[in-house]
């Protein structure tokens, strides 16, 4: 499927520079030696130049507001981005469904259907050969006329677009990246956190300190003094005091 991408403004006013492009009856086959890619088309290959702006391209859309003179809207296309393909006013013409699928599709959006049987004389350009000739053939009501068109491209006013966009995955390198600084960043936050909190205790220390007394030394496994106690007196044996015995009178 061909990208449509924007090109430069298409500007409503502008028209053909030279005489007889989209001249009435001007047809022509365009011949690309290829299955599917033979179409009788409005004008000939030198309309590609001269009947179009300098900048205009088959496959791209113009930024613009509306189609140029001697063309209409024939479809419009897109939710977001509105694309509207211009077709020649000479006849009436529409849009071909899925242009894309076949061989320089895309080059030929606009198609219109013979209404009644006619004889007539068309040129040929044979562009494997690269010769023009002339061919007399009959148009009947199944074949049809296919045309060069311009498309230009329009933002949607009322088109709900969702702003938010879903955070990318960070890539390999965006990852490498984030983990150094974030181990940079730990670092410095750990050695800070562990400064502070070393701080704060020791003001917590020093205040507790000067708020309470100092105790009174005691000295280490002091026992509790206790009242001191009589000492059981004891007395040494004394030997019996005995008189000295006496001669008995006889």
């Amino acid at each position: 499927m061909s990208t449509i991408t924007q090109k430069p403004t298409l500007n409503p006013a502008w028209t053909p520079s030279v005489y007889g492009c989209r001249a009435k009856g001007d047809f022509w086959i365009w011949d690309f030696h290829a299955d599917d890619d033979r179409r009788t088309v409005l004008g000939g290959p030198s309309q590609t130049t001269n009947c179009f702006p300098s900048t205009w391209n088959p496959t791209a859309a113009y930024d613009g507001t509306r189609c140029p003179v001697g063309y209409s809207s024939a479809c419009t296309s897109g939710r977001v981005i509105t694309k509207t393909v211009c077709c020649p006013t000479i006849y009436e013409f529409s849009c071909v469904e899925d242009a894309y699928k076949k061989p320089h599709g895309v080059w030929f959006p606009c198609v219109s259907q013979y209404d009644t049987p006619m004889k007539r004389i068309v040129t040929r350009t044979d562009f494997a050969m690269n010769t023009i000739g002339f061919l007399n053939v009959t148009q009947a009501t199944n074949r049809h006329l296919f045309a060069l068109g311009m498309v230009y491209a329009t933002p949607t006013a009322t088109a709900s677009i969702n702003t938010s966009s879903p955070t990318p995955d960070p890539s390999p390198t965006d990852q490498s990246a984030i983990s150094v600084g974030a181990a940079a960043g730990i670092g410095v936050g750990c050695g800070v956190g562990v400064m502070l909190i070393t701080l704060v205790a020791w003001f917590l220390i020093r205040r507790n300190r000067s708020a309470t007394p100092d105790p009174v030394p005691v000295a280490e496994h002091a026992e509790e003094a206790e009242e001191p106690k009589p000492s059981p007196v004891i007395s040494r044996p004394h030997e019996l005091e005995v008189e000295p015995a006496g001669e008995l009178p006889g």
